[in-house]
């Protein structure tokens, strides 16, 4: 009888189409493909592109005194506002230019990190800006010019939309920032 019932098992049956892999989940997936892109060091470049980048941003001053008058270049609400456009453009770079999303995430959480490290007031500023959606608006638009329209909104997010010369700061600050953060972003070299 036992003989019988060892007939009738089915634990040695397959099932066509079945397999017996592993699936594997998306946590899963995501950690395999950020150990590629740190074997490749790829990892480390965007480490290095994030704390490079958080360098360049306590040089907006410099650069914001090259685009306008002292008047403009002294002003605290431009000041904070420049560096705001300037972490803008470091968002869209990133998300545009870095070979994946696990790089790109990683270059700007290390700059995040380290302006918040050097200067939790400027941080504070770029995540509590308005001016991050006024600038997502702009770079969505395809019937406006990006910089002109950042220029607007950069003038509105300093109270200042009235003020052309403001405008123009806005409007310059933008290529200059943007042609910066891609330089920085080609230097780097990551593997694709």
């Amino acid at each position: 009888m036992n003989n019988q019932n060892e007939l009738f098992e089915d634990n040695d049956i397959k099932i066509a189409g079945v397999s017996d892999k592993k699936v594997l989940d998306d946590g899963e997936i995501a950690a395999m493909e950020f150990n590629e892109q740190k074997q490749n060091g790829n990892i480390e470049k965007a480490y290095t592109l994030g704390k490079r980048l958080s360098e360049i941003i306590f040089t907006t001053d410099d650069i914001l005194a090259a685009h306008c008058c002292k008047k403009y270049a002294v002003n605290e609400t431009i000041r904070s506002n420049a560096q705001v456009l300037f972490a803008f453009i470091v968002d869209t770079v990133l998300e545009h230019g870095c070979p994946n999303s696990i790089t790109a995430q990683t270059a700007l959480n290390y700059f995040h990190e380290q302006v918040r490290e050097k200067s939790p007031e400027s941080y504070n500023a770029i995540v509590e800006s308005g001016a991050f959606s006024l600038y997502l608006l702009c770079s969505r638009d395809d019937k406006v010019s990006q910089s002109s329209c950042i220029g607007d909104a950069f003038a509105d997010s300093c109270d200042m939309e009235e003020d052309k010369a403001v405008v123009k700061i806005g409007d310059d600050l933008y290529n200059t920032y943007f042609n910066i953060c891609s330089t920085e972003l080609k230097n780097v070299n990551f593997i694709k």
